[in-house]
C-alpha cells in the first residue's frame, strides 16, 4: 500500500552525509516530498527527517539499507499515526480592505508583518493543517509560500 511515511535517520554530522542518504533513496526511485535536517547532541550528530511516498516494504527496506551506510547510526520508518509531527510555513498574502489583519481566514496563523499591500503569517501544524490554511485563500491572494518540511518524533 502506498502511503506517506516518515523516515528518521540519525547520522554523523559531517559533509556529504545528506548526499549519501538522498542518493540511496533516489536509486530506489522514491521521491523525497519533504526534508528537514538539524544538528543534535552538541554538533556530533544530525537528524534527517524525510516524508516519502511508497510501498511500506520498500520504505522499510530503505531504512535497513541506510543502517549499513558508514556514518549512519540509525534509520527508522514511521507511519503518520506513530509520530508527532509539525511543519512550519511562511505565507505572504495579498489582502484587501482595512480589516485585513482581522480577516477570519487568518485564524490559526501568527502575523509576522504587514504592509499596505500584504501580510506575512506563520502557520505551524501538520501538513494537512497548512494545506487547509492555504486553501482558504484564492491562488491570486497567495503571493509567496515557503514550507520547511516535517520534523517528527515517535510517540512511543
Amino acid at each position: 500500500m502506498t502511503a506517506m511515511k516518515v523516515l528518521s535517520i540519525l547520522v554523523e554530522n559531517k559533509p556529504g552525509m545528506l548526499y549519501r542518504i538522498a542518493h540511496m533513496i533516489r536509486l530506489m526511485r522514491i521521491n523525497i516530498e519533504g526534508l528537514t535536517c538539524g544538528v543534535e547532541n552538541g554538533g556530533d550528530t544530525s537528524r534527517i527527517t524525510m516524508s516519502v511516498q511508497g510501498e511500506d516494504a520498500t520504505i522499510d527496506f530503505i531504512a535497513v539499507q541506510l543502517r549499513k551506510v558508514i556514518g549512519v547510526y540509525d534509520a527508522q520508518t514511521y507511519s503518520e499515526e506513530e509520530v508527532t509531527l509539525r511543519e512550519l510555513a511562511l505565507v505572504k498574502l495579498k489582502l484587501e480592505g482595512k480589516s485585513r489583519l482581522a480577516d477570519s481566514r487568518l485564524s490559526g496563523a501568527r502575523i509576522l508583518g504587514a504592509s499596505d499591500r500584504c501580510v506575512t503569517v506563520e502557520v505551524v501544524g501538520a501538513p494537512r493543517d497548512i494545506d487547509r490554511f492555504v486553501h482558504r485563500f484564492k491562488k491570486s491572494c497567495v503571493i509567496e509560500l515557503a514550507r520547511t518540511g516535517i520534523t517528527a518524533v515517535p510517540r512511543k
